[in-house]
């Protein structure tokens, strides 16, 4: 029973090692993107909080200096709250629910340039409208909703002839640069 214990014991502190050292490099990037021009490539994370009416209810997107930190990131538990502080806090992380990537939709074709990726608990058929630098401005993207497909409309109303994807597309062709809505599963 102590071997138990011990192997426990140890996996958890490589955990809050690794947790401790991605949050290091992660606050570094995150501080280095700041401070760039807007122009610069980043690579953001935009956590799904709920669904309303169909539609993702969203955070501010965090943005970060390569798709490792922004993966890292999206892959913390409940990414949608949680500060680089909270690390540190162990019992946070237990309460939180499993989030996962939804979709990573990109600036440039064949997976190129700044990257925004979608992380929630669900796509069931929610509603993500790019705004900002995102809007009309996505070229390729990857799918992560299963057997289901992601749609791209020119429409703000989700209207129109879409572009799907079930899988991953390194052009949206008739879509590129184009979406104003992206319907999930």
């Amino acid at each position: 029973m102590r071997g138990v214990v011990v192997r426990k014991t140890r996996y958890i502190g490589i955990v809050a090692v690794a947790l401790a050292i991605a949050a290091g490099v992660a606050a570094m990037e995150q501080n280095t993107v700041s401070a760039q021009s807007n122009e610069s490539v980043r690579h953001c994370v935009i956590a799904v909080s709920g669904v309303k009416h169909g539609v993702f209810v969203t955070q501010p997107e965090v943005c970060f200096g390569s798709q490792v930190a922004a993966a890292i990131y999206a892959a913390s538990p409940n990414s949608d709250t949680v500060t680089w502080k909270h690390f540190a806090t162990w019992k946070h992380f237990a309460r939180s629910p499993a989030k996962r990537t939804i979709g990573v939709h990109f600036t440039d074709t064949s997976f190129g340039g700044s990257s925004v990726r979608i992380v929630g608990t669900t796509c069931d058929r929610g509603v993500w409208y790019p705004s900002g630098s995102w809007n009309n401005n996505i070229e390729s993207s990857r799918h992560f909703c299963g057997a289901s497909s992601t749609s791209f409309y020119d429409s703000p109303n989700c209207l129109g002839l879409p572009r799907r994807i079930f899988r991953e597309a390194d052009t949206l062709g008739h879509m590129n640069n184009r979406a104003s809505c992206v319907r999930y599963g």
